[in-house]
């Protein structure tokens, strides 16, 4: 079944509080999506998904969500866990790696959650190979081009089973490979921005630029380049996406873009070494 024929439900994560900024930069973009607690959630298809990763300037992850079931025993896991349709996400020989939270639930055991559902997913898709127990945060990310990740949440007994469809947090942009102290995260400029109101055509100064995240953040915006624009996402390995319509929805981006900023965009700061890491940005 190709992407087109699957309905996707998706939840964009976003830093709490962020919420309404994000959802105005969504539906900007077309994408019928709702505020929810710590993000975004919509129905699409995988070009909507796609399009989230790729144009969405605030939103750390996006999530499609391939279950939601009871489970108060390992037993009632395991027979869910092996109607999933794991296919949609993974191929023979895939290396998977699992994230779950457990909170106010009877299976409190993160490890032994993410064994059965390993379990499972190598009987549903032969080949499969499970990388260890439950990631912590820090071990994903970064993220890992060979490793999909399966986000798994039980809450009172209450298990979502989701697929990462971005790999590397979307604060990655790509450009800032010098950093000064304390870096500002792409996705947290990209929300003061927002919140600030700035619009786009008044000068912007920033006088205590750091690494220069906001005023390179502000740049892409006012140019109206993607801020995915140079990165590949990790649903781009799904079996039931089809292997162009990441470039597909690249292209479509691109072709907005602005030569140059009308605003003039200006960042200082006193230390040389941030200066030299802004420039190098």
């Amino acid at each position: 079944m190709t992407s087109s024929a699957i309905a996707l439900d998706c939840f964009a994560i976003v830093a709490p509080g962020l919420e309404p900024f994000a959802l105005a930069e969504a539906q900007a973009l077309g994408l019928n999506a709702v505020a929810e607690e710590g993000g975004l959630a919509w129905s699409g298809d995988a070009r909507s998904a796609l399009l989230a990763n790729t144009a969405l300037r605030i939103a750390s992850r996006v999530l499609v969500r391939l279950a939601s079931f009871e489970a108060r025993s390992f037993a009632e896991l395991e027979r869910h866990a092996r109607r999933i349709a794991w296919g949609r996400v993974l191929r023979a020989g895939d290396a998977v790696r699992f994230r779950v939270t457990c909170k106010k639930s009877k299976l409190y055991h993160s490890d032994a959650v993410a064994q059965r559902l390993a379990d499972a997913a190598m009987r549903v898709v032969p080949g499969v190979r499970a990388e260890g127990g439950s990631a912590t945060e820090d071990e994903i990310d970064d993220g890992d081009e060979d490793v999909s990740l399966i986000v798994v949440r039980l809450m009172r007994d209450r298990c979502t089973v989701s697929a990462d469809s971005s790999g590397a947090l979307l604060h990655r942009r790509g450009y800032r490979q010098a950093t000064a102290k304390a870096p500002l995260r792409e996705t947290i400029a990209a929300a003061m921005l927002a919140a600030s109101e700035w619009d786009n055509t008044s000068p912007l100064v920033d006088p205590l630029c750091g690494s220069g995240t906001i005023p390179i953040e502000g740049a892409l915006q006012a140019r109206q380049i993607a801020p995915g624009a140079h990165r590949r996402f990790a649903m781009e390995r799904w079996p039931t996406v089809a292997p162009s319509l990441g470039e597909r929805v690249r292209a479509e981006l691109a072709e907005r873009a602005r030569p140059r900023a009308d605003a003039e965009i200006v960042g200082s700061d006193r230390d040389a070494g941030a200066i030299a890491a802004a420039s190098s940005n």
